[in-house]
């Protein structure tokens, strides 16, 4: 076992504190501490799990800790504390620093790469609010080589105050995160922070935001943006996507996923197939779907959709076999497109398939009002109470536009009142005497119709069906019962 030994810094990347050991004990850097331990430097630095215990045990420190703050790197890609990461997200080479943080460790043999430093999404310390600086060498693993002859830059004072994020992460990496909600938890770093800035950067830059090409400072402030909605849990970030389509400068009818969504549904779609990009995908599927007329069979973001949600005016026309026009007058008749909707605004709009193309079928094999009492078997007197009672319900509400120039009743509407007449039992012949129909009951005195109506219908009141009569004229009651009744009451 080493000995002595530096205090390990949980805070450090493990390559970084391997080559301040190594200056400690023999002046050279960390290969010659590896080779003398017969460990292989291309295996620990790719943070090969046997490389990494094998230093462990060598300088006797717990395994698990020193696992921690390795980094696995692969051709493609990488893994960090069990979570597959991209090749770009988190880099264990010590290509930037924070100045301040630097000048307290002391001299070039005592500086720690900080293992929060390595992410993509920070470009700030956090303990000292500065801008972090830009080494000399991209590509070495510790700052004594990365700096080499460097001077120390200047701290550079970042935005007053600190993007909540950055205390996100650094309560993740500490194992510190208790008050965070459940659907952050289940998602990983990169799966956070990537989704945040996608969200943010369309939110704050446009559709067609480069994020590439943003400075250190719209980076953070795109991220910030996001993780804040992000953090709120799904149904904010449902909200956010709803701002992104509604701000989407598309305007053509024949607008595509790409125009509405722009960056955040690119990544989704072509760049993001290495890494899982977690729930946001799900999230944007959901919205895609329940917002455009996609048809069946389409695959939308990996995932084949095999129900239409939703029409455009273009494609409801051919399913009802309706011209535009006429389907564009119905549907506003309807109150399906807004009556001071212009023809861009309604030809632009979708409908949901499952209650839009019945209730236009509906409407074309509806009922005129007044051919209701014949469809009904009932009196023109008898419609026209149940109708100003709310009974049968027209298909244009009363109060909507057109309704009183187009009073008609949908066929399913007026069969289902038909159904329950004739779920009445059949009148027995010897009984002829003693039963009547309801508007001699009603004349009699047993009460108002439309009342002994309903009451017989909710099977308050006993009745019986004429098999030989329709609807509401093949009711039959007995009247001295009804009669007796009401006075007793």
């Amino acid at each position: 076992m080493l000995w002595p030994t530096l205090p390990f810094d949980p805070q450090e990347t493990l390559t970084s504190y391997a080559d301040r050991l190594s200056m400690f004990h023999t002046g050279r850097g960390m290969e010659r501490l590896l080779r003398d331990n017969g460990i292989n430097l291309e295996h620990f630095v790719s943070g090969r799990v046997d490389a990494v215990t094998g230093f462990g045990e060598a300088i006797g420190h717990p395994v698990e800790a020193i696992r921690r703050n390795a980094i696995r790197v692969f051709q493609r890609g990488g893994e960090f504390r069990g979570e597959a990461t991209s090749k770009s997200f988190l880099l264990p080479q010590a290509k930037r620093y924070c100045p301040a943080c630097l000048a307290e460790d002391g001299g070039p043999t005592d500086w720690k790469f900080r293992l929060i430093w390595g992410f993509r999404h920070v470009q700030r310390c956090d303990r000292h609010g500065v801008w972090l600086a830009a080494t000399g060498n991209a590509a070495a693993s510790c700052l004594r080589i990365a700096m080499n002859e460097m001077v120390l830059g200047e701290p550079v004072q970042a935005a007053p105050e600190q993007a909540s994020y950055l205390d996100w992460l650094r309560d993740r990496l500490d194992s510190t995160c208790s008050k965070e909600h459940p659907w952050l938890k289940d998602q990983t770093l990169e799966q956070v922070l990537t989704a945040s800035e996608m969200i943010g950067g369309v939110l704050q830059h446009g559709h067609e935001v480069k994020l590439s090409k943003l400075s250190p400072a719209e980076t953070e402030e795109a991220t910030d943006i996001g993780f804040s909605i992000c953090r709120e849990g799904p149904e904010a970030v449902v909200e956010a996507l709803d701002t992104i389509r509604q701000t989407s400068p598309a305007s053509a009818v024949q607008a595509g996923t790409l125009a509405h969504y722009g960056t955040l549904f690119d990544w989704l779609e072509r760049r993001s197939n290495a890494i899982d990009p977690g729930p946001i995908r799900d999230l944007l599927r959901d919205h895609i779907v329940k917002h455009s007329a996609v048809e069946p069979g389409t695959k939308v973001l990996g995932v084949e959709i095999n129900e239409r949600k939703f029409h455009t005016l273009y494609s409801l026309s051919a399913e009802v076999g309706i011209e535009r026009p006429r389907l564009s007058c119905l549907l506003r008749k309807l109150g399906e497109i807004p009556a001071d909707a212009t023809e861009v605004e309604g030809a632009n709009m979708v409908f949901e398939a499952a209650t839009t193309v019945p209730l236009i079928e509906a409407f074309q094999t509806a009922i005129p009002l007044r051919d209701v009492p014949e469809y009904l078997g009932a009196t023109k007197r008898q419609i026209e109470i149940l109708y100003r009672e709310g009974f049968v319900q027209p298909l244009v509400p009363r109060t909507d536009r057109g309704s009183v120039r187009h009073v008609v009743f949908g066929r399913s509407h007026l069969d289902g009142i038909l159904d329950q007449i004739a779920g009445l039992p059949e009148k027995v012949t010897s009984d002829d005497e003693g039963l009547h129909p309801i508007s001699y009951a009603c004349q009699r005195g047993a009460g108002w119709f439309e009342r002994l109506f309903i009451e017989i219908l909710e099977g308050r009141v006993p009745a019986f069906r004429d098999p030989t009569k329709k609807g509401i004229g093949s009711i039959r009651v007995e009247v001295r019962p009804l009669i007796a009744a009401k006075f007793a009451a």
